[in-house]
C-alpha cells in the first residue's frame, strides 16, 4: 500500500464506486488539509517528530468531516444517527402494536419503528413517495458512504504512515 496522500487519494478515486462527483464532494473535506499532510510526510522522511500534528490534523479533519455530513440536510445528526419522531396512533392499532410487542419480547417502539421502516420501504418501491424526495435521500446516502470512505482513507494513510516509523 502507498504511503504517500496523493497516491492514496488518487487510487480511492478510480476504485471507489460512489459517483465521481460525490467522491469529489467528499474528497473537499481534506482540501484545506493536504497542504499540511504533504508537509508532516516531508517531516516524517526527514526523520521529524510529527506525531502531535498529525493529531491536530486528524481532529481538524473530522472536524471538517462531520460539518459536510450536516450539510447534506442541514440537520445536525446527533451521535446514535437517529431522531425522536412522535405520531398519534388510533387506540386500537397501539393496542395490536402492544400486544405484538409483548408477544415477541421486544418493546414497542422497535415494533412501531418495524412497522414504520417497511412501510416506507413499500411505498418508496411502489413509488408512493415523490420521486425529489427519494432522489435527494438517495443522493445524501451516496455522500454519506463518501464521506464514510474518505474517513477511512484517511484512517489507512494514518497506519501506513506509523509503519513507515
Amino acid at each position: 500500500m502507498p504511503s504517500n496522500w496523493s497516491k492514496i487519494r488518487d487510487e480511492w478515486l478510480d476504485r471507489t464506486a460512489i459517483a465521481k462527483d460525490d467522491a469529489k464532494w467528499a474528497l473537499e473535506a481534506l482540501i484545506n488539509s493536504e497542504e499540511e499532510l504533504f508537509e508532516i510526510e516531508q517531516k516524517i522522511k526527514n526523520k521529524e517528530d510529527a506525531i502531535s500534528q498529525v493529531k491536530i490534523l486528524k481532529k481538524k479533519v473530522k472536524e471538517t468531516i462531520y460539518s459536510k455530513e450536516i450539510s447534506l440536510d442541514d440537520i445536525a445528526l446527533n451521535t446514535s444517527n437517529s431522531n425522536k419522531v412522535q405520531i398519534s396512533v388510533p387506540s386500537n392499532l397501539t393496542y395490536l402494536l402492544k400486544v405484538w410487542a409483548a408477544a415477541e419480547g421486544r418493546d414497542l417502539s422497535s415494533v412501531a419503528f418495524q412497522c414504520l421502516e417497511t412501510g416506507i420501504r413499500e411505498m418508496k418501491s411502489k413509488g408512493s413517495i415523490p420521486s425529489v424526495a427519494v432522489n435527494r435521500y438517495d443522493s445524501a446516502c451516496q455522500k454519506r458512504i463518501a464521506l464514510a470512505e474518505v474517513n477511512n482513507l484517511l484512517e489507512k494513510y494514518e497506519i501506513a504512515q506509523n509503519e513507515i516509523n
